[in-house]
């Protein structure tokens, strides 16, 4: 069971760098902008989904280890993991996205619903999931 936890930390933090470091700044260095945009946007969806997934399998092998996989710290990980991702994909895109369909329509788009501040706090809160995915890969045992 701790081995299938660790391959799974290790999958999940792989691919949060993966995406972030290297495929999404690749397409945008190689493809017109919106195009890049489309395809981040489903590597994105892919890995909110994905993400929350694993850190489902990974409590729930935890729970069948008796909690030896994870430990405290390891579950308490997985559990801001998720929080992150949550509010970091499923928070922050509704806005985006009113706020792109205004722009589309052409009328003004209010400042709480501006696309650039919501892309920072989308970006901030994926960089420190991230950052958590590293701490996840070091506490499993």
């Amino acid at each position: 069971m701790a081995t299938l936890v660790r391959w799974l930390a290790a999958l999940w933090c792989g691919a949060l760098w993966t995406v972030g470091l290297l495929v999404v700044p690749l397409l945008f260095s190689q493809l017109e902008p919106m195009r890049a945009a489309a395809t981040a946007g489903s590597l994105f969806r892919l890995l909110a989904y994905g993400g929350l997934g694993v850190a489902l399998a990974m409590l729930l092998f935890d729970r069948i280890g008796r909690g030896l996989p994870l430990g405290a710290a390891g579950r308490r990980t997985v559990l801001v993991m998720a929080v992150g991702v949550g509010l970091g994909y499923f928070g922050t895109r509704p806005v985006m996205d009113y706020g792109r369909a205004l722009i589309a329509a052409g009328q003004a788009v209010p400042a709480w619903a501006d696309f650039g501040t919501w892309h920072g706090v989308a970006s901030v809160l994926y960089f420190l999931v991230a950052v958590l995915g590293l701490r996840l890969v070091a506490v499993v045992r």
